[in-house]
């Protein structure tokens, strides 16, 4: 029985190679998705973070510390992968290797970053105008404890400002550190054939990234515009100068390069 176990674990494991070819593959099935379709795939992604948060959030205000409530965050990663939808932060790896693989061209890739940010970003703003409409009655009554703890948490986002090019570098650091755990949770997911091992293997770099605090950019998208909406002490400009910008841009460097260049190089663009 325990070989037999063993074999079971052995045939469910992909090595890395494989697991490269695959995201390969599928960097060439998201460069023939149209607009319209990269649009409403990117945009019902944020929501399902923003459920994942608002329960974290939730529970920070019921005082839990973030670092235990963050572990609860990645179910909404879970929830979108399964469905099939866009987050620009998992294409900032899987179309680079797409590009290095001959699977996809430098322009299908431009192409889907752009609109599938532009989908994250629509619906981020649409869930925390209904996040917040719903839970203020249209602004009747005050915010609740977890929508205060979001416009606490976006003011804290934004004191990069105090620490002038410095601090606009460490928020680049900050989405560095992120992506290269949460752009994982697409290269992890081809780690095994198996579901419940897909749900864990996501799991893990998803949970450390929202635990420890990081920036995501696609995870700002709704949090920002739900903490202003809540009166939070946050404009616009400093949402996207101090924060959304350097922050994709960190986003950028975690996933392409770290993930999307050296791992899948060492592992299948290397030469004997």
């Amino acid at each position: 029985m325990a070989d037999y176990a063993n074999a079971s674990v052995v045939i469910e494991t992909v090595p890395p190679a494989e697991m490269g070819a695959a995201l390969a593959a599928d960097a060439a099935k998201k460069a023939k998705f149209g607009t319209i379709h990269l649009l409403i795939r990117g945009f019902l992604c944020t929501p399902f973070l923003a459920y994942g948060a608002c329960v974290t959030f939730a529970m920070v205000a019921a005082g839990i510390p973030l670092g235990v409530a963050g572990l609860v965050f990645p179910a909404g990663y879970v929830t979108l992968s399964f469905l099939g939808l866009e987050m620009a932060t998992g294409s900032f790896a899987t179309m680079p290797i797409g590009m290095y693989a001959g699977t996809v061209t430098p322009f299908q890739l431009v192409r889907n970053w752009t609109w599938t940010l532009a989908g994250n970003l629509l619906g981020g703003i649409f869930f925390a105008w209904l996040l917040w409409f719903s839970l203020t009655k249209g602004g009747s009554i005050e915010p609740d404890s977890m929508l205060k703890v979001i416009a606490k948490t976006a003011e804290a986002k934004v004191s990069y400002i105090h620490y002038g090019i410095i601090g606009w570098c460490a928020a680049i650091g900050k989405g560095v550190l992120c992506n290269w755990l949460v752009s994982l949770g697409s290269v992890m997911s081809k780690a095994t054939r198996s579901t419940v091992g897909r749900v864990v293997l996501m799991w893990i770099p998803i949970g450390m990234f929202f635990a420890l605090g990081f920036e995501h950019t696609v995870v700002n998208m709704w949090l920002f515009p739900t903490a202003i909406l809540s009166g939070a002490n946050v404009s616009i400009y400093e949402w996207w100068v101090w924060n959304q910008i350097p922050v994709t841009i960190g986003n950028i460097l975690g996933a392409m390069v770290l993930n999307g260049t050296l791992w899948y190089f060492t592992h299948t663009l290397q030469r004997e």
